[in-house]
């Protein structure tokens, strides 16, 4: 999974929620997770940081070492190598919850999570193969389209409409990717079309992921827990059709070469899949929205840079302000809504004063 599960919405209330007790078992209150005994005797400071040099490496590390199998080791086949993901990240999940207590398993009924698992595994798909058929800066430039097309969404179907001010800070995130786009050394109709289909499909699966952890009251590991092994299943049927698996083909992936060396980067891309997940769920327990997203900047900055250091990518003047363009938007966008935030943060601290000396008055 390259940036995959990066996308789900974890918030810092979800990684805070009481322990739940399963259906079944006594009221005594359980174990308290590996990740909290963590944070409770560490040191905090040190916690911190190594979560988020974790998630760095792991965000930034996935995309390249997915390009490289795919590129410079001939490994085409970006369906089989997101099924693998999703197999290695919930044979991992399974571990770390069961084994090591990382995070809390909390019943859920599956066909709830049906959608969402289905969801999971057209974006990744759909982000592999982008990743496969385009330059790795026309990768991660489309994939700022995300939020442009979240907001579209959801004015058109669920009547959430955007401040103007907002919409002017995403105006300099379109404009860069079109200039980015027309620009490109490796721009292709075939690739086009799937990071566009990518961006459509990762958009509604974030508004599903964020809606469905707020009513089935699951953490994103948690929910993970449940969709990745689905996401796996539903993907499994189709595998055979996207990739050539046709034993008799020249190109089958049965007449690729897998070498000790390219089965290595192979499961490395798993690991770090899995990295990734985990890296993002206490990258957001420990840290404020605004390291947060200072730490999401600078990978996607790493991502784009390693295009030119790493595969070939031309230093054209007209991309360069494509890509600085997008990403002067997604700056002040984010700046703009960590803004909001901290406001509606403030409301809610002086209506709660408000209350409290209210109800002091009326006592006696």
């Amino acid at each position: 999974m390259s940036s995959t599960h990066a996308s789900l919405q974890v918030s810092e209330d979800s990684v805070k929620k009481p322990l739940v007790v399963e259906r079944g078992k006594d009221c005594a209150p359980s174990r308290p997770s590996l990740w909290r005994r963590l944070v409770q005797y560490g040191s905090a400071e040190y916690v911190t940081v190594g979560s988020m040099c974790l998630n760095f490496f792991s965000s930034t590390c996935i995309v390249v070492a997915n390009k490289y199998a795919m590129d410079s080791l001939g490994f085409r086949y970006g369906s089989t190598l997101t099924l693998f993901h999703f197999i290695c990240t919930s044979a991992l999940l399974y571990v770390s919850s069961r084994c090591f207590g990382l995070f809390e398993r909390k019943p859920c009924e599956l066909y709830k999570v049906a959608k969402l698992a289905a969801g999971a595994a057209g974006f990744v798909v759909l982000t592999n193969l982008s990743l496969q058929y385009n330059s790795v800066g026309f990768y991660q430039v489309m994939k700022v389209m995300t939020t442009p097309t979240i907001v579209v969404i959801e004015a058109l179907f669920y009547q959430k409409q955007l401040e103007n001010r907002l919409k002017l800070a995403l105006t300099p995130v379109c404009l860069g990717v079109v200039l980015t786009t027309a620009t490109d050394f490796r721009l292709n109709l075939h690739g086009t079309l799937i990071a566009s289909a990518g961006v459509i499909v990762t958009s509604l699966y974030q508004i599903w992921s964020g809606t469905m952890q707020k009513t089935l009251q699951l953490d994103a590991l948690q929910l993970q827990y449940y969709t990745s092994p689905m996401s796996a299943l539903f993907l499994l049927p189709f595998v055979p059709l996207m990739d050539n698996w046709r034993p008799g083909s020249p190109d089958s992936i049965f007449a690729y070469a897998f070498t000790p060396y390219r089965l290595g980067v192979i499961l490395m891309t798993g690991v770090l899949a899995f990295l990734v997940n985990i890296s993002i769920f206490m990258v957001i327990g420990r840290t404020s929205p605004v390291t947060y997203n200072v730490l999401g900047h600078a990978k996607t900055a790493v991502i784009i840079s390693s295009d030119f250091l790493f595969f070939g990518r031309p230093r054209d003047l007209r991309n360069f302000a494509g890509v600085l363009l997008t990403m002067i938007g997604v700056v002040w966008y984010t700046h703009l809504k960590l803004e909001d935030q901290r406001s509606d943060a403030k409301s809610k601290v002086n209506d709660s004063s408000g209350s409290i000396c209210k109800a002091s008055t009326a006592s006696p």
